[in-house]
C-alpha cells in the first residue's frame, strides 16, 4: 500500500458552489491541510451555540483538489483516509457522491476506485456542513481540521488499518506477539499469498523477529493471516520508558513483493482488578490523569503532529502519565506523540447516544452509524501501546435505562471487546441530574430544592434521592464494563465495596478545587485506579465554567444566580491547569504538590479583591498568581497562599519574616497569609522537621521595556506540516516578565514560513486569532508559525507600541529529520 498525503494545496471555499458556472459561492482561497474554517471567524454574541461554542458559529465549507491519476494506476484500488472532518461529510469524485460521513471525529476512507479516470486530472471535492447548529457542546471547530492521506494498492493487498498487533504473553525476557494481518481480495479468483512479518526495533531498526504464513482468501473476501513471534530481550514500552517496535507485513507471491504496510507498536501488558488495580507491565500505577478537548488552543481543532505533542509533553513534564479524549476519538497524531511521551489514554467513542444532548448533535445519526464509527477509530487505533481502555461514552442520558440504556450498554461493549478484546472498557456515569423518568426526575429536583445545607456532591447536582437510587438504577448500564468512569462521584467510592465487591472504578471525572480529596481518595482504595482533572487543558467552548467573581456583600445574591451564566464575549472554560496557549495556572502547582512533590509554591491573589466575597463557577480556582508585581496597590492589604506539603510555612517580605503557618495534606496543603503589599521580593520557604525542604521567591517586575521571544524550535522542515510555538513576553529593563502589561502587539511573519495563529489564553476576548493582532495577557503572547513546503529563510517579528520591535529568524530547509519531531 502506497499513502501519499494529500494535505498540500486545495482550493476552498465558503458553503457550496453551485453545479452552474457563474451562480453561487465563487471566492476561493489556497489552503494547507489540516485546516479549520471555523478558528478563522470572528465570534459574535447572537451566535446559535452561544456559550457552549465559545460564541463562535458554524457553516459550510467546499475543498477541492484535482488529483494526477497516471495510467499505471489502471487496474489499482484508489482510496481516500480522512483522520476526521467536522462534519456531515460528502465526497465527490468527478461528479460522483462516493462517500458520505456524519460523525466529526471519526476516520473514514471513501473509495475512488470506481469514479477515477487514469491519465488525467480527477477533481476531488469535500464538502463540510457544520451550519446546523448547535450540534455540540463545546467548540467543534469545521473543515478538514485533521490528515487527509491518498492510498494506492494492488486488487490483492493489506487492508487500510489491516494489521492489529499484540503481546500474547511475556516469559522471562522473551515477548510473545501475536500478529494478524487482513488481506482483502478484490479479483474475481480466489488466491493464496504469503504473509512475511518483521518486528523491528524503531531505535537503530535492529530486527528483533521473523513471522510467516500463508493465507487463502476466495474471490471477492478477505483473510487473516495470524502468526506468534517470540521476541527476545523485549524491550518493554513503559511510561517511564516509552520504547517502540515497527512491525512490517509484506505479501509475496514465489517471487516477488505485492503489497507491504506497517505500524508503530510497544509490547506491554495491561490489567484491572480490584486488589492490585490498574496494572502495567505487572506493577500497580494509579493514574494521574487529565480529560483533554480535541482543540489545539489559538489553532482550533487543527492538528499538527507538533501541537499535539506540545500539548502533550507539558502534562508529561508536570507529573500526568494519562489522558482521557474528551468525548471522542482523538487523532492519530496525539496518540503517536502519547506513544512516544509514554501517556496513557482512555479513548473515548462517544458524547452522545440515541437522546440527544444539542438538537442538531450526533444523536441523530448514533442508531445507524455507531457501528461504523466504532469499528473505524477502533482499527485505527489498536496498535498504540498507550491505549489502555476503550470507553463507549460520556455521561449519556441513558445510564438509567431510559431508550433501551441497558441493552446499548452491552452492544457497544460486546462490539468494543469483538474488535479488540485485549482492553478493558469502560464509560462514564454522573448524577441524575437527567436521564431519570419523568416521575423520579420530578423527585429528584424536589430534593434540591428542599435541602437546607449544601450536600456532598451538589456541585455535580445531586440529592438525597438521587444518591439512593443511583446503585441500582445504574447496575444494568454498568454491568457489561470492566472498569465503571465515576464522574464527580467520589461519595460512591466506599459503598462499593459493599454494593459492587468486583467493581474497578476510575474517578473519570473531577473539580480542581477538589482535587486532594479525590486523590486522596484514590491512594486509600484499590480499586479507585485514578483520577482525571476535569479539564487538565484550557479549550474553547463551554465557555466561563470555571469562572471567578468577586463583589461586595450586597451583591452576592445575584452574583450567585450569574456565575453559572457566561455572556459574549466570554470564549473559554477557564477550568483547567493549562490555559489555551499551554502556559501554567497556579492550580497546575497545587497539583504537583498534591501528587507528591516536594516544592513551594507562593499564589498571590489580587488585592484589588481583597475584602471582597470569592464566587467560583464549579471548575473554578481562585484569582492568583506566581507574580508580587500589583501595580498601583501599594499599601493595599493582599492574600497570599503558599501551596505546600511541607508541615510549616514562613513567608518573608523584603527581608522581614512574616512568621510561620501550618500547611501540608491536613491544612489542605496551603497556608494563608495576610500581609500588606509592598514591591520587592517575597520568598516563602517550607520547613519539614525543622528542615528546609524548597523556597520560592518573587520579585516585584518594573515597566514595560523590551519583548521577549522564545521559540521552541530554531529551524524547520519544509514540509508544510512543522510548527514552531514562540511564547511572546513583555519584559522589564531587567529582563524580568510583567505579568500586569495589557498591550496591543502585532506579529507577522515574511518568508518561507506563515503565522499560523497568534493570541493568547484571556478567557474573555473579542480578538481573532488569526489576525496577527491580540493584546497581551499577564504579559504574554503565544505566536504559532507553521513551515511552508518551500525551503528559505523566514522571519517572525513582533511589534508594540512604545516598544522595540523584535525579531527571531526561523529557517525552512529541505531536509525531513526526525528530531523535529521528537
Amino acid at each position: 500500500m502506497i499513502r501519499e498525503s494529500l494535505d498540500r494545496s486545495w482550493e476552498f471555499v465558503n458553503g457550496k458552489p453551485s453545479s452552474i458556472p457563474g451562480f453561487g459561492a465563487t471566492c476561493t482561497k489556497k489552503v494547507n491541510l489540516p485546516h479549520d474554517f471555523m478558528i478563522g471567524t470572528d465570534t459574535f454574541s447572537e451566535a446559535p451555540g452561544g456559550s457552549l461554542t465559545g460564541y463562535y458559529g458554524g457553516g459550510v465549507g467546499t475543498y477541492t483538489k484535482w488529483i494526477d491519476i497516471p495510467e499505471t494506476l489502471v487496474g489499482k484500488r484508489v482510496l481516500v483516509e480522512f483522520d476526521g472532518s467536522y462534519m456531515n461529510t460528502t465526497v465527490v469524485l468527478n461528479g460522483h457522491t462516493v462517500a458520505k460521513q456524519h460523525s466529526g471525529y471519526s476516520p473514514f476512507h471513501a473509495d475512488l476506485t470506481p469514479y477515477i479516470k487514469p491519465g488525467t486530472l480527477n477533481r476531488l471535492a469535500v464538502t463540510v456542513n457544520n451550519g446546523a447548529q448547535p450540534n455540540g457542546r463545546w467548540y467543534t471547530g469545521g473543515g478538514l481540521y485533521r490528515h487527509v492521506d491518498l492510498l494506492v494498492s494492488p486488487q490483492v493487498h493489506i487492508a487500510p488499518w489491516g494489521i492489529y498487533a499484540r503481546t500474547s504473553h511475556i516469559v522471562g525476557g522473551t515477548a510473545f506477539v501475536i500478529v494478524e494481518t487482513k488481506v482483502e481480495n478484490h479479483t474475481s479468483e480466489s488466491t493464496n499469498v504469503w504473509v512475511e512479518i518483521k518486528i523491528e526495533k524503531e531505535s537503530g531498526g535492529k530486527e528483533a523477529g521473523l513471522g510467516r504464513v500463508k493465507v487463502h482468501i476466495p474471490a471477492r473476501e478477505s483473510g487473516v493471516g495470524r502468526v506468534m513471534i517470540a521476541v527476545e530481550n523485549a524491550n518493554l514500552w513503559d511510561i517511564d520508558a516509552p520504547n517502540l517496535y515497527q512491525i512490517t507485513a509484506q505479501l509475496t507471491d514465489k517471487e516477488s513483493v505485492i503489497d507491504q504496510d506497517s505500524i508503530l507498536f510497544g509490547i506491554r501488558t495491561i490489567s484491572v482488578d480490584v486488589k492490585n488495580g490498574f496494572m502495567l507491565n505487572g506493577r500497580t500505577i494509579k493514574l494521574k490523569g487529565g480529560c483533554v478537548h480535541h482543540d489545539n488552543g489559538i489553532l482550533g481543532a487543527a492538528s499538527f503532529y507538533d501541537s499535539e505533542y506540545r500539548r502533550m509533553k507539558i502534562h508529561k513534564d508536570n507529573g500526568y502519565n494519562a489522558i482521557r479524549s474528551a468525548h471522542n476519538p482523538p487523532s492519530r497524531d496525539m496518540l503517536e506523540a502519547c506513544d512516544r511521551l509514554g501517556l496513557l489514554v482512555i479513548n473515548e467513542a462517544f458524547d452522545v447516544w440515541v437522546m440527544e444532548k444539542n438538537i442538531h448533535d450526533y444523536s441523530q445519526y448514533f442508531e445507524t452509524d455507531w457501528k461504523k464509527d466504532m469499528k473505524t477509530f477502533i482499527l485505527r487505533d489498536r496498535n498504540h501501546p498507550c491505549v489502555i481502555m476503550w470507553s463507549t461514552g460520556n455521561e449519556v442520558p441513558e445510564r438509567g435505562g431510559l431508550s433501551d440504556g441497558y441493552v446499548w450498554a452491552s452492544k457497544l461493549a460486546d462490539y468494543a471487546r469483538e474488535l479488540d478484546p485485549t482492553r478493558p472498557i469502560i464509560s462514564s456515569l454522573c448524577s441524575f441530574f437527567n436521564g431519570l423518568e419523568d416521575e423520579d426526575q420530578a423527585k429528584f429536583f424536589e430534593g434540591l430544592r428542599q435541602m437546607k445545607v449544601k450536600p456532598v456532591g451538589m456541585q455535580n447536582l445531586d440529592s438525597e434521592f438521587g444518591r439512593s437510587v443511583w446503585p441500582d438504577y445504574t447496575e444494568a448500564f454498568c454491568a457489561p464494563l470492566d472498569v465503571v468512569g465515576y464522574n464527580y462521584l467520589n461519595y460512591h467510592f466506599e459503598d462499593a465495596l459493599t454494593k459492587f465487591p468486583n467493581r474497578v472504578i476510575c474517578s473519570t471525572e473531577s473539580k480542581p478545587r477538589e482535587m486532594d480529596i479525590y486523590w486522596h481518595d484514590v491512594e486509600r482504595f484499590s480499586h479507585v485506579i485514578g483520577d482525571f482533572n476535569w479539564t487538565s487543558h484550557d479549550y474553547l467552548g463551554e465557555a466561563g465554567i470555571g469562572k471567578q467573581m468577586y463583589v461586595n456583600p450586597e451583591a452576592v445574591a445575584e452574583a450567585a444566580m450569574k456565575v453559572h451564566v457566561s455572556p459574549y464575549p466570554w470564549r473559554t472554560a477557564c477550568d483547567a491547569d493549562f490555559d489555551l496557549c499551554g502556559f501554567e495556572r497556579p492550580q497546575l502547582a497545587y497539583r504537583r504538590i498534591v501528587w507528591g512533590s516536594d516544592e513551594t509554591f507562593i499564589a498571590s491573589h489580587n488585592p484589588a479583591n481583597y475584602g471582597k466575597t470569592e464566587i467560583l463557577g464549579r471548575w473554578g480556582w481562585p484569582d492568583c498568581e506566581n507574580a508580587w508585581s500589583w501595580t498601583r496597590h501599594e499599601g493595599k492589604p493582599v492574600q497570599v497562599d503558599v501551596y505546600s506539603a511541607a508541615e510549616e510555612v514562613e513567608l518573608i517580605l523584603n527581608g522581614k519574616s512574616l512568621g510561620r503557618k501550618p500547611a501540608g495534606r491536613e491544612h489542605r496543603y496551603t497556608a494563608r497569609f495576610e500581609l500588606t503589599f509592598e514591591p520587592g521580593i517575597l520568598e516563602a520557604i517550607s520547613y519539614r522537621g525543622g528542615r528546609k525542604i524548597s523556597s520560592d521567591l518573587l520579585k516585584s517586575a518594573g515597566k514595560p521595556s523590551g519583548i521577549r521571544i522564545t521559540p521552541d524550535k530554531n529551524v524547520l522542515p519544509a514540509d508544510g506540516q512543522a510548527l514552531v510555538h514562540a511564547i511572546v513576553e513583555i519584559v522589564d529593563g531587567e529582563g524580568r516578565l510583567v505579568p500586569t502589561a495589557e498591550l496591543k502587539a502585532s506579529a507577522n511573519v515574511e518568508g518561507s514560513a506563515v503565522l499560523a495563529a497568534f493570541g493568547t489564553g484571556r478567557p474573555q476576548t473579542t480578538e481573532n486569532y488569526t489576525s496577527g493582532e491580540f493584546t497581551s495577557y499577564k504579559g504574554r503572547l503565544l505566536a504559532i508559525i507553521r513551515a511552508g513546503y518551500e525551503p528559505g529563510a523566514s522571519v517572525f517579528k513582533v511589534s508594540i507600541e512604545g516598544l522595540s520591535t523584535s525579531f527571531v529568524k526561523i529557517p525552512v530547509i529541505n531536509r525531513l529529520d526526525e528530531s523535529f519531531k521528537k
